[in-house]
């Protein structure tokens, strides 16, 4: 289970209880507490300002209570213990497993390799250089067909495709909606016309 603890009323994670019980293990592992630290939308546990961290109210200490008055449940949760290997799905239309027969699987970027035998070194932290705030909030829009038409693994040709500046311009030419227009009635709303007024004069001679 994810994000758990709403803040709709006081929250005191009384649903930890439940979560540890043993008659949920087959159905959840655990939960993430939503969130450590306060950011905008007001779930946090803390504040945190520079090395000085502040609880925000008493949420961090009913959160410590009621792990505290739980135990890990026991058991296994009823998981399988003879499991078998989910074979790939077969080459198809909608599947291209061709490159990944028999027990042949992608092989790892070497970037991924090198954090793992050196580690991510150190995190950048809550700004500066590489943080979630580097960088400049500037988006900019472009039209459906500005992009370049790419072929997937396999698929062979990908069709035309435009890029650059030839992109650019075939956006900017053939990208804009086609203006609304409302199809001709020819003489419809006049006969309409006459033939409500023939309808009125008749109901009039009637009375």
């Amino acid at each position: 289970m994810s994000e758990y603890g709403c803040i709709t009323n006081t929250r005191t994670f009384t649903e930890t209880t439940a979560l540890y019980q043993t008659d949920m293990t087959s159905v959840f592992s655990g939960g993430l507490v939503y969130e450590y630290s306060q950011e905008g939308n007001d779930y946090g546990l803390v504040t945190i300002s520079g090395s000085s961290v502040t609880p925000v109210g008493s949420q961090f200490s009913d959160l410590a209570s009621a792990l505290a008055g739980v135990s890990n449940p026991s058991g296994d949760g009823g998981a399988s213990t003879n499991g078998t290997v989910q074979d790939c799905p077969g080459q198809s239309d909608n599947w291209d497993t061709s490159p990944f027969t028999g027990t042949a699987l992608p092989a790892l970027p070497t970037a991924a390799d090198t954090y793992f035998k050196n580690g991510a070194g150190t995190g950048p932290g809550l700004s500066g250089s590489g943080s979630q705030e580097d960088g400049t909030d500037t988006v900019s829009t472009a039209a459906a067909s500005a992009g370049a038409v790419t072929a997937t693994y396999g698929s062979g040709s990908s069709g035309a495709s435009a890029t650059g500046s030839s992109a650019a311009s075939s956006a900017s030419s053939s990208s804009g909606a086609s203006p609304m227009t409302v199809a001709g009635f020819g003489g419809v709303p006049m006969l309409a016309g006459v033939a409500m007024m023939l309808s009125f004069g008749l109901g009039a001679a009637l009375l």
